[in-house]
């Protein structure tokens, strides 16, 4: 009663005495992030990820949050991943119903999964260098264009003593940051790679199965997302075992059909495999006849994305150019090293997304990747085509069986 009375001798009005019925007073009004005011002031999250980073396009994209609660909606990655890759003939280009991308910006289809360095008798792929790496953890990023900066939200089912294979963005990407928890409650973890740049997560002191969030930023070279190759000769290439002897022979024939030889130089062969590689087209009728799954789908430039990416690395490896086919569950293509690093091709193929819930899911910003070193035929479908022009148009262009675990397409 004295504050109202002195309010009143002050001429300032008293408050308005509340009524049944009426709203509480507002003493504070929530305010929605803001990822440009965070870029600026540099605010950061738990794990000290930041909260925000700039795409190439200029686009600000704000972090996940790393202290949310793993749902069963999130995709979700709990296996080892299978350990070979078995060619096969099924040419014909197939429906997604599902892909799941945990990039911002997103780089639809081309989600690095799985991927393979090694050819045995029987044309299996496999990864020839299997001895674990550790990754470290808080690498530094150089500033665009030299390097691109990411973010990756994913859900693990995780088991004591289990490594859980995860997908990095390209090859040779660096972790910045990262936060593995459930919740407000952190999950001890180590990450390794194999020789091939596998990514696999091992939980530490984990005594029970548990879902956990991890979210990182990762940095990674923009050259490896495609672009001019450097003119190496064939020494400086890192050396590549030898195929076994059947696999050599028929490698050699398709050379001479293709026209490449180690008489070329090396970035020349390149560009002429991905060529002749990308005039495949997929086919109601399996390519047969030649007692050979390499031969009948070479000779016959028949085949889906896998099938391109599987007969590439026979013959380029044949050659000594080092090469990885590269999967996941919608896409496959192919990684050759250019004697600087390790860069991605694509060759086409991808299959056809055709969940409309998962379309959605990639409405977001989308990486913009360096421009195509090498022409595509007309009406090629490349990777890029796997969900439609219109996911992720925000940010700038680009993106994106059997018996095998990863590529449908």
């Amino acid at each position: 009663m004295t504050v109202l009375l002195a309010m009143t001798a002050m001429g300032v009005p008293a408050p308005a005495r509340a009524r049944v019925g009426d709203a509480p007073p507002v003493e504070h009004e929530p305010i929605a992030p803001d990822p440009r005011e965070d870029l600026a002031m540099g605010v950061v999250l738990a794990g000290e990820m930041p909260a925000a980073i700039r795409t190439p396009a200029g686009v600000i994209v704000a972090a996940p949050d790393p202290l949310r609660n793993p749902s069963g909606s999130d995709g979700l990655y709990g296996a080892s991943g299978s350990p070979t890759f078995v060619p096969d003939r099924d040419t014909q280009r197939p429906d997604i119903n599902a892909y799941d991308d945990p990039f911002t910006p997103s780089t639809a289809p081309f989600k690095r999964l799985q991927a393979f360095d090694a050819v045995d008798d029987d044309y299996t792929l496999r990864v020839y260098d299997q001895h674990l790496v550790r990754m470290p953890v808080g690498a530094t990023a150089a500033p665009e264009p030299e390097e691109a900066t990411f973010f990756a939200d994913m859900v693990l089912d995780l088991t004591p003593d289990r490594d859980v294979l995860i997908p990095s963005v390209a090859p040779g990407a660096r972790i910045v940051r990262a936060r593995l928890g459930s919740g407000a409650v952190d999950v001890a973890y180590r990450m390794v790679r194999d020789g091939a740049d596998n990514w696999f997560l091992q939980p530490l002191l984990l005594r029970a199965p548990v879902r956990a969030r991890l979210v990182m930023q990762l940095a990674v070279a923009r050259a490896a997302f495609g672009g001019p190759l450097i003119d190496s000769g064939w020494n400086d290439l890192p050396v590549v075992p030898p195929l076994p002897p059947r696999a050599a022979r028929e490698a050699a024939r398709v050379s001479r059909v293709i026209g490449v030889s180690r008489a070329m130089r090396p970035r020349d062969a390149i560009a002429r495999m991905v060529q002749y590689f990308r005039g495949f087209t997929d086919a109601d009728d399996p390519p047969s006849g030649r007692a050979s799954v390499y031969l009948d789908l070479a000779l016959s430039k028949k085949g889906v994305c896998r099938h391109r990416a599987f007969a590439f690395l026979v013959t380029s490896q044949s050659l000594g150019i080092p090469t990885r086919l590269v999967e996941n569950e919608a896409h496959a293509w192919v990684e050759v090293h250019d004697g600087s690093r390790w860069r991605r091709i694509d060759l086409g193929g991808a299959g056809r997304l055709t969940n409309p819930a998962a379309m959605a899911s990639l409405d977001r910003p989308v990486y913009d990747p360096p421009v195509d070193a090498y022409p595509w035929p007309q009406s090629a479908d490349r990777g890029q085509d796997f969900a439609g022009a219109g996911a992720g148009a925000g940010a700038g262009a680009g993106a994106g069986a059997g018996a095998n675990a990863g590529a449908g397409a």
